[in-house]
């Protein structure tokens, strides 16, 4: 009985060894899994990080977008009124030199005034077309009146 016992006493020991030995590993992997845990809550904040650096990013790749839309608008308007400086400077040349036609050189020189001076310029010229019209008129249907 007494060996029962002492075999029953050397399991137990060897029992509360290996019990120590896992509680050992256990406290290690508790350990790890802390360490884990605390990595895991690193990723995430840095993946939120990741998340709206993104988002800033892409807004303002669309105000950059928006800015180049706006720069393109610009450039075309003044390529416009560059083409409109080089062709009036070419009119003008030609103005001067005397090589335009009659009407463009008309038309040159009230596009010149202002809009008063256009209108009151037109004003004259339908008046003018009125009355010739009319003279012409007159003139067709002389034979027509009873007197």
């Amino acid at each position: 009985m007494e060996e029962t016992l002492k075999s029953i006493l050397s399991e137990l020991k060897v029992l509360n060894e290996r019990h120590q030995e896992i509680m050992e590993g256990q406290n290690g992997l508790i350990g790890r899994i802390e360490s884990i845990e605390k990595v895991q809550k690193k990723l995430v904040t840095n993946t939120k990080n990741i998340n709206h650096n993104h988002e800033e990013l892409i807004r303002a790749q669309h105000q950059n977008r928006i800015r180049i839309d706006h720069i393109e608008e610009v450039k075309n308007v003044i390529s416009l009124g560059h083409n409109e400086i080089r062709e009036l400077i070419k009119q003008t040349t030609m103005y001067m030199a005397g090589k335009l036609s009659l009407s463009d050189r008309l038309n040159m020189e009230i596009d010149l005034l202002n809009d008063q001076e256009q209108k009151g310029l037109l004003n004259k010229i339908n008046e003018k077309i009125f009355l010739r019209n009319n003279k012409n008129a007159w003139n067709e249907h002389w034979d027509d009146n009873d007197f």
